[in-house]
């Protein structure tokens, strides 16, 4: 069987409780031994969306990177932790994210190098569907070997975000919004550009961070949700299909799980994917709390565009909430937010593509997803 993911309960962060969950989720696949040999300069994928504290558990925890760094040091290989976080960055912003993630601590502590993704190196991919070539990190591509540490979130635009997605942050900063923008409101082509990315330069081994993840609308401003779990693959796509069928979705609703049915680069049933460790069923959250697009997966692609223009989502700012800061503004790929210094931002849906990089973003939670009346009488 071609598909392998381990399952493994963990319901805490502790240290020694931790990396003995990730280890034993390692087992079935041969170890981390299989993947890391003495000397290997092995990049550590994090997700760091943005500047926020672990316990919101919207980027990958501390406790997990500190586990693989620690395993990977005692392998002999050197680790480096990563990530290009979104938005734009400055090395000011990005020393500040580390440390409010907890990641610099790890760094600190284990006296692991923190590698900037600022560099890029251009690479082809040869199953390209969108971008037949790819601006992707040098950092990415210098490595020996890559592992990636997902966190398990929902995902406004993409429904879910997991080991697939994790590779957007391969895409070096601000030149995420060219991408962001080729792809338009389109979200199974925005899949076909994540998996393009993918087949680019897959991770070695994945360890998904499922301890506690998010629910609702996320990748920032859903609500943390206990999951107790570590799972662990060299698969990607087999990962992300047991992961939200772990949390109650169906997998071939989410567009990165389905296009890569299709393309031929992932599982279209479980199946087709030997499950180690704890069964799906043993596992399943019930009431897993989706993002409230998701809905939008059952309409047929010939429908999808006017059910988007009378009753999609749309991202709407919280004035309550917001501080005026402009950061959803400055990081809009289409520039259809207007800013005016001391004013609450002004969205143009007219220009809006519904990429959710606002919702992403913004620092206080002050931008969310509307659903309109008209998708609330049809659902």
């Amino acid at each position: 069987m071609a598909y392998e993911v381990s399952i493994i309960r963990c319901g805490t962060y502790d240290d020694d409780r931790l990396r003995a969950a990730v280890e034993a989720s390692l087992k079935p696949l041969g170890g981390l031994s299989s993947v890391v040999k003495k000397g290997d300069r092995v990049l550590i994928k994090l997700n760091l969306l943005n500047a926020k504290r672990p316990e919101q558990a919207v980027t990958t925890h501390p406790a997990v990177a500190k586990a693989i760094v620690r395993m990977v040091q005692d392998t002999g290989g050197v680790p480096v932790l990563g990530d290009s976080p979104g938005g734009s960055s400055t090395g000011t912003s990005y020393k500040n994210l580390l440390k409010t993630t907890g990641i610099q601590a790890v760094a600190d502590e284990t006296g692991c190098e923190i590698a900037s993704f600022d560099e890029a190196a251009e690479v082809t991919p040869e199953r390209a569907r969108t971008y037949k070539k790819l601006k992707i990190a040098r950092a990415v591509t210098d490595a020996d070997v890559v592992i990636g540490l997902p966190k398990l979130k929902t995902h406004s635009l993409t429904y879910y975000t997991g080991a697939v997605k994790l590779l957007y942050g391969y895409i070096p900063g601000v030149t995420k919004t060219e991408y962001h923008l080729h792809t338009g409101r389109d979200v199974s082509l925005f899949a076909e550009m994540l998996l393009d990315i993918y087949e680019a330069r897959p991770p070695d081994l994945y360890v998904m961070d499922a301890v506690v993840g998010m629910e609702g609308n996320g990748p920032s401003g859903g609500t943390p949700r206990d999951i107790g779990l570590i799972m662990a693959s060299r698969s990607a796509t087999a990962m992300d299909f047991v992961a939200t069928a772990v949390v109650g979705m169906d997998p071939l609703a989410v567009p990165t799980v389905k296009r890569a049915f299709e393309r031929g680069t992932g599982p279209g049933s479980l199946d087709d994917i030997m499950v180690h460790g704890e069964s799906v069923a043993a596992v399943l959250v019930k009431d897993f709390k989706k993002a409230r697009t998701m809905s939008m997966s059952r309409v047929p692609p010939a429908l999808m565009g006017v059910m988007t223009r009378l009753g999609g989502s749309r991202p709407q700012i919280d004035k309550s909430k917001c501080v005026k800061c402009g950061v959803c503004a400055k990081d809009c790929p289409p520039k259809a937010i207007a800013f005016v210094k001391g004013s609450v931002p002004k969205i143009d849906y007219g220009k809006c593509i519904r990429c959710y990089c606002c919702q992403e973003l913004c620092p206080q939670n002050a931008v969310s997803v509307r659903t309109p009346l008209l998708r609330r009488l049809i659902k």
